[in-house]
């Protein structure tokens, strides 16, 4: 692998790069499923002492993955084939190689595995993103899904932002993290999350109930519409339950992001406060 991949094989940041070394620590304990490996790590000369980058080096080591200390324009030009890349690296950047997602059908296999070796199960939660096609907005959703305690995201094959340096970058690693399930059709997905045992929640602009008055305690499934126009029609009309996020003041609406972290976290208020 030389120098110039493309962006499929770059992870940029210090947070990105410690995350998916993290990531490969774990993989055998991941019942030997393939997963994206680290190849080499490149960190530009004169960097400053940071904890992270000290954390990146022991995680490397550990991992057997060389670390190469190499002049900063030599990252600046690894990165040249990245639209708005040039000034997001860091300073770090991983080599890796990539690995097909999960299919839906392998990802409710394990959830029911899971589920039936832990007794002590909640309500699983998994993230769909209806055609987000901005990267900075996909890279946060990740985030937030993650931190919620969700078990995956779903993303369409089509009409969607892929998990690129950029969505890596701003789910600050934690696409390293959340299994991502690849789904070639949202409506006959939602209807395998359903027999799965799901309800489907959609956020929605013209729902009657907010998502404070709907009952959140069961396994669920919330999909995030496209920045501009919301869900598509089929999607909304195969959800068992619209939400909507109540607006006070004169903005008519919110980021993507912002709206599923406000829901996301009113899941975990219902299913976790005591």
């Amino acid at each position: 692998m030389n120098d110039e991949s493309d962006e499929l094989d770059l992870v940029l940041g210090k947070n990105a790069v410690l995350a998916y070394l993290q990531k490969q620590a774990q993989v055998s304990q991941d019942r030997g499923r393939e997963a994206a490996t680290i190849h080499k790590i490149f960190i530009a000369d004169g960097m400053r002492p940071d904890g992270r980058i000290d954390a990146i080096k022991r995680a490397a080591k550990q991992e057997r993955v060389a670390v190469v200390v190499v002049d900063r324009r030599r990252l600046d030009k690894m990165v040249t084939s990245l639209p708005g890349a040039e000034n997001h690296h860091q300073g770090i950047i991983a080599q890796m190689s990539q690995v097909a997602p999960l299919q839906l059908s392998e990802f409710l296999l394990d959830l029911k595995e899971s589920s039936t070796k832990d007794s002590k199960t909640t309500n699983p939660l998994v993230v769909i993103c209806d055609q987000i096609e901005d990267p900075h907005n996909l890279g946060a959703i990740i985030r937030v899904a993650a931190s919620a305690g969700a078990k995956a995201i779903l993303l369409p094959e089509r009409r969607s932002a892929g998990v690129t340096w950029a969505v890596a970058k701003s789910s600050a690693g934690a696409s390293a993290v959340l299994p991502v399930v690849a789904i070639a059709n949202v409506v006959r997905s939602l209807e395998k999350l359903k027999e799965a045992g799901f309800w489907i929640a959609g956020l929605s602009a013209d729902a009657k109930q907010t998502h404070f008055e709907v009952d959140l305690k069961r396994p669920l499934a919330v999909v995030i519409g496209n920045e501009g126009y919301g869900l598509t029609r089929l999607v909304s009309e195969n959800c068992d339950l619209h939400l909507r996020i109540p607006m006070l003041g004169q903005t008519e609406s919110l980021n993507a992001s912002v709206a599923a972290g406000i829901v996301l976290y009113e899941f975990v208020r219902q299913n976790f406060s005591k």
